[in-house]
């Protein structure tokens, strides 16, 4: 890990020598000081790290190391930091005094980095004293083995998730529970020790098709430190499906209204997860009313105490561990282990005692290893762990983790930045790992972007079964995904070893703990951001800070001055992320962050307040990623400067508009994502500049009778998902989608004039989803002549009684789902139609009297599986 971190250091002291402009000579000489030296030890750290066992002697050693090398790289970002500041300071100064003040502020500035890159020779001069002090150089000299380094595959597209195995008696017996007769609301407890698959035996409860008549549903984690209105907060907004604003509510409140929503709602189904007192359970309990219409509550808990208290009609079920045949049959699943290697798969897999979560990890490890060698080195590293002959799930963990490369450690660490049994939104947390630098534009080259590159490590880590799948769009794609608390505890543990991340919590934590952050490069706040930034108080270890991350805070409102505080306190910082925070507004000050390149916008203090993105944002020259929140609708109107923006590669705010003054710069063609936007703002942009944009939405709010036109879409060679909203709005003609041969997936809410105009889109497209189009001819016959499509979404297209599919109509078609036909009667499917059919869903169809047999036998659609473009569109649509 040390030699990673020192191999990073030297890579880019090396790149600052190579491309550094303007650079003064003593901090040139400087910097190339430490490169070489650092190269020096760097041998020596190799060396150390390939030992079995460290003294605590070498492992200091090697830490001071670690953090020089950490300390050089920041003193790099800061001198670069400060050239870009005052040159930007320099070219706005009109007159002598003010120019006389700028430059007295500069040298002052360069004077202090000087003397901190003498600070940093003064160390390295210190360590390798010290190495020949104790006496290292004979420790270290010893003949190593080098470890070998693990290539990383190419990602692998997950069709399905991994079947549930020796939970099927489980299953059938809590969904005769759940099935029953009895109108009274019913409990159900399950109970277990971490690890044994609560949750995922809960799950497949909640997602399976025979309890498709529970209307109203929710589902929320607990954990063992919540806060009772988040909780209650998180179940109001599952059942009613958009982020609920509890600024002005208390905890009876929020009670109060929870329970009218469920008074008002049908047969409702809800799941309370990982639950671990009895006072958290004793403060939801009363929200569940009783209709005497069926419905059922699921609670999850380690604590067998808890699961009993639960009610006192309640059905306590406990889980059991795995027997072999079960075990074995669950290991083989991933690892697949050929016939000379069984015998050694069994022998390990019988050391995990039927603990589920133990042996998906194991195989997880074992997956790219095909000899009998590696799998050998695992199994004596099992047999030097074993405590009454058995493994401890640690070790296991601890295992995996080991095994992974330099950048996937960081990627798998960062994931301690989420709260416990937190969703966390995969195509986010990829861009925040390039943010991080733990992707860079180095492992880009083939054709393969750091996107690509991000996709292939998280698709590794659930491979190893250390991330789990939430969410799947209909093409494998990982949409949403989570970690085990059991994992996410490894995370915290070595993230904080490590130096990687530290965690803040007012909540939990008393107000010396501050300390606990100490030379943390990145800062998670779970809760308080107010008392954290009263704890810093005036330390210089602010300028350290290179990542901030405000996380649970959607009942604070920041005034401005918390939020200049936020923009001057902490200068270098690369990633800023305040999507959860509310805030009056945005100060100039923003232009501070100049070494920022992922940035989470905040929201406005009331749903329709505008947040106005001042001029100053211009000088985030290194900004690759500007995102708004992801659930509460928010609108942000940017400036010109935004033109100035050359690095920007992600515009993402799938809640609200992009307000634009001005079209986006000619220079800006690594732009690869850009929702949403208006129509208007849209149509002054010079489409031709946009040569790698990959993902584009587009949405019309006004009234009818404009002209509109896609023309410049056709421009975009690069598009692969489109997204075209046009509320109470005739759509524009979409022939110039026929030009976009890479588009896949596309999604059109708005009156088509003919179905024919569907025939305009091009062969590459493979999933369609259509809303609202209110045909008044049957589009089957059109849609099913789209050779390729494989996903179909229909809600709201058709206003006819009757739908024709042909003998040969939708070759590829692989999930079906129709919704809100109300005038639909008839539905013809002929033989031969839909071949190769997977999943088919229909909702809201109350005049179809009859489902055609062709696909009565098809299986509904797992809610596991969500296709990407909808439900991103649902969530703008519910404001």
């Amino acid at each position: 890990m040390v030699d990673a971190t020192v191999s990073f250091a030297i890579g880019k002291l090396d790149d600052f020598l190579t491309h550094g402009i303007n650079t003064r000579r003593g901090v040139k000489d400087g910097i190339r000081w430490l490169k070489d030296e650092l190269a020096y030890l760097q041998s020596s750290v190799r060396d150390a790290e390939a030992k079995q066992e460290l003294s605590y002697l070498i492992r200091q050693w090697i830490e001071n190391i670690k953090e020089v090398a950490n300390d050089a790289v920041i003193l790099l970002e800061r001198f670069s930091a400060l050239q870009e500041e005052h040159s930007d300071q320099e070219a706005g100064v009109l007159d002598r005094m003010r120019s006389l003040i700028c430059m007295c502020k500069k040298e002052s500035n360069f004077y202090s980095i000087g003397k901190e890159i003498q600070s940093l020779k003064g160390r390295v001069i210190e360590i390798k004293n010290r190495r020949d002090e104790y006496g290292l150089n004979n420790v270290l000299g010893t003949p190593i083995v080098q470890q070998r380094k693990r290539t990383l595959l190419r990602a692998t597209s997950f069709g399905n998730l991994v079947d549930v195995v020796g939970l099927e008696d489980d299953f059938k017996t809590l969904l005769a529970q759940l099935l029953s007769e009895d109108s009274s609301l019913n409990l159900i407890s399950i109970y277990g020790m971490g690890g044994l698959g609560k949750t995922t035996l809960a799950s497949k409860l909640y997602h399976s098709s025979e309890l498709s008549h529970f209307q109203s549903r929710a589902w929320v984690c607990v954990s063992q430190e919540y806060d009772i209105k988040d909780v209650l907060n998180k179940i109001i907004k599952s059942f009613q499906g958009q982020e609920f604003d509890m600024l002005k509510m208390d905890e009876v409140d929020l009670l109060r209204h929870l329970r009218k929503i469920l008074q008002d709602s049908n047969r409702y189904l809800a799941v309370i997860d990982d639950i671990w007192d009895v006072e958290a359970w004793e403060k939801i309990k009363i929200a569940f009313p009783d209709k005497k219409n069926g419905s059922r509550v699921i609670v999850t808990t380690r604590n067998k105490k808890v699961a009993e208290r639960v009610d006192d009609r309640c059905f306590v079920h406990e889980l059991r561990f795995m027997r072999e045949d079960e075990s074995w049959q669950l290991f083989c699943k991933r690892a697949k282990p050929t016939r000379d290697l069984e015998k050694l798969g069994m022998e390990m897999v019988n050391r995990c005692q039927g603990l589920p979560l133990a042996i998906v990890v194991l195989s997880g490890i074992l997956l790219h290893k095909t000899s009998r060698e590696d799998w050998s080195k695992v199994k004596d590293y099992i047999w030097r762990q074993l405590k009454n002959d058995s493994v401890e799930i640690q070790d296991i963990l601890n295992l995996s983790y080991s095994d992974l490369s330099f950048q996937m450690q960081q990627c798998f660490l960062y994931l301690a930045r989420f709260p416990e049994d937190h969703v966390i939104q995969v195509n986010k947390l990829k861009l925040l790992w390039i943010a991080e630098e733990f992707i860079t534009e180095a492992e880009e080259g083939d054709g393969i972007a750091m996107e690509d590159v991000a996709e292939d490590y998280l698709n590794e880590l659930v491979n190893r079964s250390i991330i789990q799948i939430t969410t799947l769009s209909f093409n494998g794609e990982v949409l949403q995904c989570r970690v085990h608390d059991l994992v996410h505890d490894l995370s915290i543990q070595k993230a904080a070893e490590q130096k990687l991340l530290g965690i803040f919590d007012s909540s939990k934590q008393h107000t010396s703990s501050i300390d606990v952050l100490h030379r943390q490069p990145r800062h998670a706040i779970y809760n308080g951001i107010r008392e954290y930034l009263k704890l810093l108080g005036p330390s210089t270890d602010n300028l350290k800070l290179r990542s901030l991350a405000l996380i649970n805070q959607s009942s604070r409102i920041l005034n401005i001055e918390e939020m200049k505080m936020i923009y001057t306190r902490f200068k270098y910082v690369r990633v800023l992320d305040l999507t959860n925070v509310k805030s009056e507004g945005i100060p100039a000050e923003i232009g501070n962050l100049v070494l920022l390149k992922f940035l989470g916008l905040t929201r406005g203090s009331t749903y329709k307040k505008v947040l106005v993105i001042p001029p100053t944002i211009g000088k985030l020259k290194k900004l690759q990623t500007l995102c708004g929140s992801r659930w509460i609708p928010c609108e942000y109107e940017f400036p010109r400067e935004i033109r100035e923006l050359k690095e920007l590669r992600h515009l993402h705010f799938s809640q609200g508009l992009l307000r634009w003054r001005l079209n986006i710069g000619k220079h800006q063609t690594k732009i690869q994502t850009l929702r949403t936007i208006g129509y208007e703002d849209w149509i002054q942009i010079d489409s031709t500049n946009l040569p790698n944009l990959h993902t584009l939405g587009i949405r019309v709010d006004s009234a009818e009778g404009n002209a509109y036109s896609l023309d410049s879409v056709a421009n975009l060679g690069s598009l692969q998902i489109f997204i075209l909203e046009f509320r109470s709005n005739i759509l524009p003609t979409i022939k110039p989608l026929s030009l976009c041969k890479r588009l896949k997936k596309v999604y059109l809410y708005g009156k088509i004039r003919v179905t024919l105009e569907l025939l305009f889109l091009p062969d590459s497209v493979t999933n369609l989803s259509l809303h609202s189009t209110e045909f008044t001819e049957d589009p089957m016959p059109t849609l099913g002549s789209i050779s390729n499509l494989t996903v179909l979404e229909l809600y709201g297209v058709y206003m006819g009684k009757k739908m024709v599919c042909g003998h040969d109509a939708f070759p590829s078609l692989q999930f079906l789902k129709v919704k809100d036909l109300p005038n639909l009667e008839e539905w013809q499917v002929d033989d031969g139609a839909m071949p190769s059919l997977k999943g088919f869903q229909i909702e809201a169809c109350e005049k179809l009297k009859m489902i055609p047999s062709r696909i009565t036998c098809v299986p509904p659609i797992p809610v596991t599986y969500a296709y990407k473009i909808v439900s991103a569109v649902k969530e703008t649509r519910q404001r």
